[in-house]
């Protein structure tokens, strides 16, 4: 038997994104504070319970995964009353932390006292906890944590993290910094790596690099090509890494979830270490709200968790997320995203890299391809900002669509999805809401789908795209503009409408249609086909692209699109010579599609795959970086 430090009992993380969220930590109405000395506080009688997201011990995924055959936790004590240490549960039908009547009682003392806890589990119980009980105030820990000990040997381990980014000094930047003072300051530092790929080239290496992190100057290709050039520094070094972490670089990052990812790596069971470890995406902003940790893809096409929202400050979520077994469906089609993934180098070396499809869709294309299992855990995650905070009708009405078609094709992912049924939505829907741009840039992901796969293994045509997608994408401007503009519009000032009148529950609303009125728009696409008229009025609707507020902009001629998270807002004008022009190319566009599928399959098959080899991206990247 080995023993194994598993997992720190973390009480504040410095980089300061869970403030304000201490039921990520510890639950109690009294107060935990941090001492210079590394210590903490327990400031009050009363009970602290530790059986939390990052605090409890994921029994049942442990047995699951690991060879791991008996756990215990470790505490250091200090203090001058008495107190004790009672070892907590939860299991399936756990909604709050259950006591298990295992109790170890501290004796008052100044002097640190150390404790190593035998921890035996309930054959049902999901996670493990201890809540400490203090009889008066001025109860000190330190250097707490869970260790194992592991049938066999701890396998070495070599993690290779790979950020790309473009821009975002304020999010790299303060990840740089916050990974040296934490994770590189840690024993386990000598077993990772920091990867940069700077595609905006922006960063200084000489002010960053280090023995633990290198930054990588290269051109803008995107987050499939960032990544891309990651995997190759790192196949070029290969006999000093294991593994690979995959993340974005707009996240906020727990290192104590990288030092878990690596322990855990290091114990797998055989059967299990070929698998990927898929990080959860938590709330930049909601802290404890879990959007996703494992997603897959539907047989629509859209790619979604596979599990609800959780708030991980609830123990009834913590359970959840542990047991949550997704259905047969989900299973054949899971995807693990980049925002934090990590897996062996020799799914690398066996599967290749990413397809050249710039964002969207690299990292769920790259699981179907290579086929792993999937690990989640309890505590393993990453920040990120809420994707309805950040929709961008480039990325969703350009790249989500034309690299879902284009991977299908190309490597095989998801046959079973209909990714022309999200197309033809989309386009639909914007010609609804007056999009024209957006629908135009729907077509223009599937006439590039057409193209083939010689049109992605150009750098110099993508750049070009992706300079016209940005040039001619809607302008969304500052609210006091949106209003100079709404003045500028005799219909609209003539109403006396005032941006700064609008409520969310203005922005969100709608109306109900009859079903007479649900056909006639469904026919005549808002009064713009065969029935046509300029309309009139004006209509406030969520500048988001998934939203399709029918009642309310019935008939009209201006839409004001407000975002209102982000402050931003811009008008939409009916064109019925626009829509027509856009409708015309849909149907020639559907109808090539039709006429020439078994042909579009030929050739995304005959030289699809290969855009993914280490060969195709050195000479990818070497000649996109003579275009920025």
């Amino acid at each position: 038997m080995t023993n194994l430090k598993f997992a720190n009992i973390v009480l504040n993380d410095l980089s300061s994104n869970t403030q304000n969220c201490n039921g990520l930590y510890y639950l109690s109405n009294k107060v935990v504070v941090p001492e210079e000395d590394g210590s903490f506080l327990l400031t009050e009688k009363g009970e602290y319970d530790f059986t939390t997201y990052f605090n409890s011990l994921s029994v049942h995924k442990l047995e699951m995964y690991t060879r791991a055959t008996s756990f215990y936790l470790h505490i250091e004590v200090s203090g001058n009353s008495e107190s004790e240490v009672e070892r907590t549960y939860a299991d399936n039908f756990s909604h709050s932390s259950q006591f298990s009547g295992d109790i170890v009682k501290i004796s008052p003392s100044d002097s640190w006292q150390e404790y190593n806890i035998p921890i035996h589990p309930g054959e049902n119980d999901i996670v493990e906890g201890f809540t400490i009980r203090t009889a008066a105030n001025g109860i000190r820990i330190k250097n707490c944590y869970w260790s194992l000990e592991v049938n066999g040997k701890i396998e070495p381990v070599k993690l290779a993290l790979i950020t790309p980014t473009f821009k975002k000094e304020n999010y790299i930047e303060k990840n740089i910094s916050y990974l040296k003072s934490t994770l590189f300051k840690d024993p386990i530092a000598k077993k990772a790596h920091f990867f940069v790929i700077d595609n905006g080239r922006t960063l200084d290496p000489a002010l960053i690099d280090d023995n633990y992190i290198s930054v990588i100057p290269n051109p803008n290709v995107g987050g499939s090509g960032g990544f891309a050039r990651g995997m190759l520094e790192v196949l070029k070094n290969k006999t000093n890494f294991t593994h690979v972490l995959l993340m974005d670089d707009d996240v906020s990052l727990c290192a104590e979830s990288i030092k878990r990812t690596i322990n855990l790596i290091s114990i797998l069971k055989p059967e299990w270490q070929r698998s990927f470890i898929s990080g959860a995406m938590l709330n930049f902003d909601i802290k404890d709200m879990q959007r996703e940790d494992v997603g897959w893809v539907t047989p629509q096409g859209g790619c979604i968790s596979q599990k609800p929202i959780l708030r991980m400050t609830l123990t009834e979520d913590l359970v959840l997320n542990e047991t949550l077994e997704p259905s047969e469906e989900m299973k054949k089609n899971t995807y693990a995203a980049w925002w934090y993934c990590a897996m062996p180098v020799k799914i690398i070396e066996e599967n290749g890299l990413p397809l050249p499809i710039f964002v969207r869709g690299d990292d769920a294309e790259y699981g179907f391809r290579a086929k792993p299992k999937f690990i989640t855990m309890n505590s393993i995650c990453t920040w990120h900002k809420d994707f309805p905070t950040k929709y961008s009708a480039v990325i969703d009405r350009y790249y989500t669509l034309r690299n879902t078609l284009c991977a299908q094709l190309a490597t095989g992912f998801a046959p079973h999805s209909n990714f022309m049924a999200p197309l033809c939505g989309a386009v639909d829907l914007e010609l609804h809401k007056f999009g024209y741009t957006n629908a135009t840039f729907a077509l223009e992901a599937l006439e590039d789908f057409f193209r083939g796969p010689n049109f992605l293994a150009n750098p110099a045509l993508n750049k070009k795209r992706f300079d016209q997608l940005w040039r001619d994408a809607e302008k969304f401007v500052d609210l006091d503009e949106l209003q100079k503009q709404v003045n500028e519009i005799p219909e609209l000032k003539k109403q006396g409408f005032n941006v700064r009148d609008l409520t969310r529950q203005i922005i969100d609303k709608d109306k109900p249609r009859s079903r007479r009125e649900e056909k006639i728009d469904r026919y005549f696409v808002n009064k713009q086909h065969i029935l046509q008229t300029n309309g009139e009025g004006f209509a406030v609707i969520p500048a988001n692209g998934w939203t399709f507020p029918a009642g309310i902009i019935r008939e009209k001629k201006y839409l004001v699109l407000v975002d209102w998270f982000n402050q931003k807002g811009c008008i939409r004008v009916k064109d019925v010579k626009k829509y027509e022009e856009i409708s015309k190319r849909y149907k020639t566009d559907l109808h090539y599609y039709k006429t020439h599928l078994d042909y579009l399959k030929r050739i995304w098959r005959t030289g699809g795959k290969e855009l993914t080899t280490p060969e195709f991206w050195e000479q990818y990247l070497a000649k996109a970086a003579k275009l920025y």
